[in-house]
């Protein structure tokens, strides 16, 4: 296979057509609505609430002050009467996953994530971030910068397929026929939806625009030693990976500054 070979080979892997890449994307800062919509993700989502996260020893106290209402509903569940103080909602929360504290955290996600106070810190939390050039050039140095290794459950579609050998194909037209298969679709139909929705606007040579997705960096985390954590957007950002979409943007909470 001579250079030239290669070039065409890796672009059809990638999901590109002969000359450029027809996949563009811009990426929105999110706004109160889609805040509210990936609430799920934060007071949902039993990761944030684990000894490998929110509760680990080095964050407890900056997320206790970020969401001490959040904490003290969650310790007072577990108990299953009033606590007296923070210092009892830290005995109770800390260093804990919160199946380790509650066997119906299935049902009791729905009724925290409704909760009108819990809302209001979770958006609170979202509005303490920025956009940042995750994958690409900064316009303001001319840099290129490439944090996706560096980010907990965040990479290429196919990156998250080649665990299972049905997966080999992973490029973009080989991923949309494995999706097709009856047994895959309900849990791959948010992949191949966006990856229709791509090139949907790419036939028409149109920009595609999304909301970022979002990720934290937390004084210390138990990711798989990964220096940040990707909390919603999984699907948006895996997409725009495999189909070599560049740059890639997110709204980064930093709270190590």
């Amino acid at each position: 296979m001579n250079l030239q070979e290669q070039i065409s080979r890796m672009k059809s892997m990638m999901g590109l057509n002969e000359v450029t890449n027809p996949y563009k994307v811009n990426w929105e800062e999110p706004t109160r609505e889609y805040f509210v919509q990936e609430l799920d993700e934060l007071l949902g989502n039993e990761m944030r609430f684990s000894k490998g996260e929110f509760f680990h020893p080095n964050n407890y106290d900056l997320m206790y002050s970020l969401f001490p209402y959040t904490f003290k509903t969650i310790a007072e569940h577990a108990k299953g009467e009033p606590v007296e103080s923070d210092e009892e909602i830290k005995e109770i929360l800390l260093n804990k996953e919160i199946q380790d504290l509650m066997d119906d955290w299935g049902e009791y996600r729905h009724v925290l994530k409704k909760d009108p106070r819990a809302q209001e810190e979770g958006l609170n939390f979202f509005n303490m971030g920025n956009m940042k050039v995750w994958k690409g050039t900064e316009p303001d140095t001319g840099e290129y910068v490439d944090n996706i290794d560096n980010t907990f459950y965040m990479g290429k579609v196919g990156s998250f397929m080649e665990w299972n050998p049905e997966y080999k194909d992973t490029t973009s037209s080989g991923l949309i026929k494995q999706f097709e298969n009856p047994e895959n679709e309900q849990q791959l139909r948010g992949y191949k939806g966006n990856i229709e929705q791509y090139r949907e606007f790419a036939k028409k040579g149109e920009e595609r625009s999304l909301p970022a997705p979002f990720v934290i960096k937390l004084p210390t985390n138990d990711r798989e030693g990964k220096e940040y954590i990707l909390i919603g957007g999984h699907k948006r950002s895996a997409t725009a990976l495999q189909l070599g979409v560049e740059p890639i943007k997110v709204w980064l909470i930093d709270l190590t500054k």
